[in-house]
């Protein structure tokens, strides 16, 4: 699994501070830009702090509208605006953060289909979670 780092954002001295993940850090840097203390120097997007390379995904028109329904209803409910690109890194990283062990993936060698990957990832969902409280 990921390392996890505290989060210095709060001087509370609260023994629970939260903790996130280094990837979930950076992509909340680009998705909730710091107030910039020079105005931009012109028109146009301005540079991203990330680079990102440019791919072409091969989408059902169920996927797409699935993906665009999920990145608008959690753009609504965070108060930013959420891209494609910022919901795809971030399942990405959060189902490899979840299967890493170690070096690399540690996935059961009985797993052998995307249903089998669902059932062990729901497994380890309940246990993780105590009895009677919910995700």
């Amino acid at each position: 699994m990921a390392k996890k780092i505290r989060d210095t954002s709060t001087h509370s001295g609260d023994t629970d501070k939260s903790e996130m993940y280094p990837w979930l850090r950076l992509l909340e840097l680009e998705v909730h830009p710091k107030e910039r203390a020079t105005p931009r120097r012109g028109p146009g997007r301005p540079p991203s702090p990330f680079p990102r390379k440019a791919v072409h995904v091969t989408l059902t028109e169920d996927e797409l509208e699935s993906l665009d329904r999920l990145s608008g209803e959690l753009s609504d409910h965070l108060g930013v605006r959420l891209h494609r690109g910022h919901l795809i890194a971030f399942m990405t990283f959060y189902l490899r953060s979840h299967l890493e062990k170690g070096d690399g993936l540690n996935i059961p060698k009985d797993i052998t289909s995307l249903t089998d990957l669902a059932l062990y990832l729901d497994e380890l969902k309940l246990n993780a979670v105590p009895q009677g409280e919910e995700l």
